[in-house]
This record gives structure tokens, C-alpha cells and sequence, in this order.
């Protein structure tokens, strides 16, 4: 989770993206800190479902604030929203790993049977 909020942070210094993809790009970075927030938090507190459940929602928020937002309608596609889809699907499914994983292990920390 870290990682993808990284790559959120740096996608726009590193693809060197036009000026039409501002917005993407706010969208990215407004995504990036409640990720990375949400990760550092995991890794402060017990891994717990708040966590998890605020970056699944920040990775459902990512598939489809391209079409929200309208970003498909910029002058020059830059793949900003085709990386949006791919960040947010990677999040979704880290997101659901780590709940399945919390559900099995259970509340004292042993495996459930």
C-alpha cells in the first residue's frame, strides 16, 4: 500500500505529463496521502478493518474518478487515468487481501478453524 502511494505521489514528476492532466494529478496526489496515511497507520496501530476499508474506498474512488471527474475530455491522453484504474485496482485488491486475511486470523491472533 505504501508503494502504490508512492507511485501515486511521483507519477506526475516522473511520467513528465502535459498541463491538461492537472486535475488526474491532484485526484493522485489528494489519493497518495490518504493511502499512505492510512498504510503508516497500519503500521503504527494493530493492522485493523478501518484501514482497509479507507484504502479500498480510495482504490474504488480511483477506478472511477476518471470518468467522475471527466478526465477522459483532456486535449493530450497521457495515461494519467489509465494508471488511475490500475493504482485503484491493485488498492481494491490489497484492500480486500488484508481483510480476508484479518478474518481468518481472527481476534487473538490465532488461525480460525
Amino acid at each position: 500500500m505504501l508503494l502504490v502511494s508512492i507511485a501515486l505521489f511521483v507519477a506526475p514528476w516522473v511520467t513528465d505529463s502535459p498541463v491538461t492532466a492537472k486535475d488526474a494529478h491532484r485526484n493522485e496526489l489528494a489519493v497518495g496521502l490518504v493511502v499512505f496515511f492510512a498504510a503508516l497507520a497500519r503500521f503504527k496501530w494493530r493492522p485493523g478493518k478501518v484501514p482497509d476499508l479507507i484504502v479500498f474506498i480510495a482504490g474504488v474512488w480511483l477506478v472511477v474518478s476518471p470518468w467522475v471527474l471527466s478526465l477522459q475530455n483532456t486535449e493530450v491522453f497521457d495515461g494519467a487515468h489509465v494508471f488511475d484504474v490500475a493504482a485503484g485496482t491493485v488498492l481494491i485488491l490489497l484492500a480486500v487481501a488484508s481483510l480476508l486475511l484479518l478474518r481468518a486470523i481472527g481476534k487473538n491472533g490465532a488461525p480460525r478453524q
